[in-house]
């Protein structure tokens, strides 16, 4: 019954992402008769397309009339393709998962180890190392990583593809590229975590009964430790999700962000809402999962909710 209160509650708030994003679209200048029709049609073409496709209504009906055919089951047509736009959004947005999933493998498998030794080894050199790399991360935008592995890996030693969607090989650069700077931040937020935790009393209490350090460190602090990481990974999982979009683009992935993108230069407006109602949906979807598995993880919430 919780579950189903919380996801009701996500209801109004994905509906009021998708009308703030509809309206700031509307105001955009540009046409959609000029991207479809061509720069040589008249203005009389023009005016009659907009009033074929109902976009001469005001921008408060035409939102009301989106919202009907959504309680419908009706993400509408897109205006430049003519194709439905659930047809086009499910095309796409399994790359844009498995590119999110892949990022987020290797930010934890990045993030874990090295917060960890950064803890354990505090003020030596492989805990500056691990810093270091974190502070790098954190500061190098992946619009500028993208295509600076693609220079180095893809150019220069020929070893990865270029861009586009296909074997293993063509996974590497863009999960890099927008895992990266999560393996910064986690690593940071595990290290801190686990400084804490070093700290409490069930970790000294487990030293005195004989327990050895790694044990103490993995069994019992890096499991408490993991607490609020797991908020962290889940709401980054959200991010890299609607995130993915300028990686997307550098890569030519053809996942969602590449679609939404299409959409915005186009004037698609069907298309863009649907995206932006996607990754809302999607992101509050996470948060959602992520509140349960938290509750799961730590028994006191649960008992107190």
């Amino acid at each position: 019954m919780v579950v189903v209160k919380r996801i009701l509650a996500l209801i109004p708030v994905a509906a009021g992402v998708v009308a703030i994003v509809s309206l700031l679209i509307h105001l955009v200048p540009g046409n959609p008769a000029d991207v479809v029709l061509g720069p040589y049609a008249s203005d009389v073409e023009k005016q009659e397309y907009l009033t074929a496709m109902g976009l001469d209504r005001p921008v408060v009906v035409q939102m009301a009339a989106y919202f009907g055919n959504l309680l419908e089951g009706n993400l509408g047509t897109s205006m430049i393709y003519q194709k439905p736009v659930a047809l086009m959004i499910r095309e796409r947005v399994v790359p844009t998962l498995e590119l999110a999933l892949c990022a987020m493998v290797i930010a934890i498998g990045f993030s874990l180890p090295l917060g960890i030794l950064s803890a354990v080894f505090r003020g030596r050199w492989v805990d500056y190392g691990a810093m270091g790399f974190a502070l790098i991360g954190v500061a190098i935008p992946n619009f500028w990583l993208g295509p600076l592995l693609i220079l180095l890996f893809s150019l220069y030693l020929g070893v990865l593809p270029v861009s586009e969607r296909g074997d293993w090989s063509t996974y590497v650069l863009p999960s890099v590229s927008l895992g990266l700077a999560l393996a910064a931040m986690l690593s940071r937020m595990t290290r801190n975590s686990m400084l804490d935790m070093m700290k409490e009393d069930f970790a000294r209490t487990a030293r005195s009964k004989g327990a050895g350090e790694w044990t103490v460190i993995l069994k019992h602090v890096l499991r408490n430790a993991a607490l609020p990481l797991v908020t962290i990974i889940g709401l980054q999982f959200g991010v890299l999700l609607t995130g993915a979009i300028i990686t997307e683009r550098v890569f030519d992935w053809p996942g969602l962000g590449s679609l939404i993108l299409e959409g915005i230069n186009n004037r698609d407006y069907p298309v863009v809402q649907g995206c932006v109602l996607t990754f809302s949906a999607t992101y509050l979807l996470v948060n959602l999962i992520t509140d349960l598995i938290y509750s799961w993880v730590d028994p006191r919430i649960r008992n107190s909710a």
